[in-house]
């Protein structure tokens, strides 16, 4: 979904973990390393909108990964949703910002089929930690809270 055209939209990212690896898609409109994500649609969960986005965006199906010693407990009136690893805030320019949920969540593949026009010519790589270690060291793309992130759906995904 495109911009709302509010100083602040609520966003999602979600880190695919596959056999020891996180999947990385370097963003087309602005050229640094991430994750599959963007905004939560009206009327969508944060849940919702982290599966949504990693299936538009990779062609992957995922299943969301809490963080440690989290449990889901539903009851007949409260549905948990799995809670993001980090929430962040970042600007976009110079009138508008978005908050980001972080998630990890894990695939059983890692065959890449985006279902959007939009991220067929996207470069992806499936990244080991020491790819991440590496990347962060050579490549500006590479952002520091990205590395960290990426880092922590490995060890609590992987």
């Amino acid at each position: 979904m495109a911009h709302l055209n509010y100083y602040l939209d609520l966003c999602v990212d979600t880190f695919i973990v596959n056999d020891g690896a996180v999947l990385l898609r370097l963003h087309e409109k602005y050229n640094y390393w991430g994750s599959p994500g963007g905004h939560i649609d009206p009327g969508e969960d944060v849940n919702e909108a982290a599966i949504r986005e990693a299936w538009e965006e990779s062609g992957l199906k995922v299943i969301l990964v809490g963080p440690k010693d989290w449990n889901k407990v539903d009851t007949e009136t409260n549905k948990d949703l799995v809670p993001p690893l980090f929430v962040n805030r970042h600007s976009i320019n110079n009138t508008h910002d978005h908050s980001a949920f972080i998630f990890a969540a894990r695939s059983n593949s890692r065959e890449i089929n985006p279902q959007e026009e939009e991220s067929m010519d996207t470069e992806y790589k499936w990244c080991t930690e020491a790819d991440l270690d590496e990347l962060l060291k050579t490549d500006d793309r590479m952002r520091p809270e990205i590395h960290k992130y990426a880092l922590a759906a490995l060890k609590i995904a992987g």
